[in-house]
């Protein structure tokens, strides 16, 4: 999660599933932080974003969340910060329910992830989670299962990203990046590929994984549409489920 602060936000959207209603997200800038909501038929969040300035030492960005709605009360708090090359990122929730597109995890959810920027332009990568999302945006890349990850990685100063993991089963890494197209393939324990090109004012993304879930979306100024498919639980509590996320942002200063 981004913890970048802006003097104000709105973000509306209309969500289109087996549950359709309206999407409701917003910001508003309160001293050195921001406090935020976001709003479903059947769930309400509240929270604050905040940051630190650490001099020589670095830098701390926070937020705290709380929820109720359907299934009962969850939150969560998040963090990052740097010290020197090391840079983390981590936050840890619980929600008994899940509710896309804006509340994703279910149950008891963590991430940590450290990053170690090297001499000369390469960085290591560790990360664990349990139960999270790949990415904030994309409902249909829920892993499906709580279970546990744990993924190493070696990022070359060309772009090219080389790793491996568990989840549970071992899987190797394969990516690149370099700002402007950003590539990841993930074969074995998970079978994924991610794939984004960023132009500007527009942006476009593309993710495919098995079993069969994806999603396809793409950013033209503050203007957002994503389609996708979310695939059924291993575990089968849930089916197949298609859906489509449109959204339109606002900022002012």
């Amino acid at each position: 999660m981004g913890l970048a602060l802006a003097q104000g936000r709105l973000e509306a959207g209309l969500w289109l599933a087996s549950r359709p209603g309206p999407a409701l997200e917003g910001g508003l800038a309160l001293g050195e932080g921001e406090v935020f909501v976001r709003l479903l038929p059947t769930r309400f969040g509240l929270g604050y974003l905040g940051s630190l300035s650490l001099g020589p030492w670095g830098f701390l960005a926070y937020g705290l969340q709380g929820e109720v709605g359907e299934g009962g009360w969850g939150g969560a708090v998040y963090g990052e910060g740097g010290v020197g090359p090391l840079l983390w990122e981590g936050r840890l929730g619980f929600r008994p329910k899940a509710a896309p597109p804006l509340f994703l995890e279910e149950g008891l959810f963590l991430r940590l992830a450290l990053r170690l920027r090297l001499p000369f332009g390469e960085a290591l990568g560790l990360e664990l989670a349990r139960n999270t999302p790949w990415r904030p945006s994309s409902f249909g890349l829920q892993p499906g299962r709580a279970a546990w990850l744990l993924e190493g990685s070696y990022a070359l100063r060309q772009g090219a990203l080389l790793g491996a993991g568990l989840f549970p089963w071992p899987y190797a890494l394969l990516g690149y990046r370099d700002g402007i197209l950003d590539f990841t393939l993930r074969l074995g324990g998970i079978n994924r590929l991610e794939a984004g090109l960023y132009l500007g004012e527009a942006s476009l993304f593309l993710i495919l994984s098995y079993p069969f879930a994806g999603s396809v979306g793409a950013w033209l100024g503050d203007l957002g549409l994503e389609v996708g498919l979310k695939a059924a639980s291993p575990l089968g509590e849930d089916r197949e489920t298609l859906y489509a996320w449109v959204r339109y942002a606002w900022r002012w200063p």
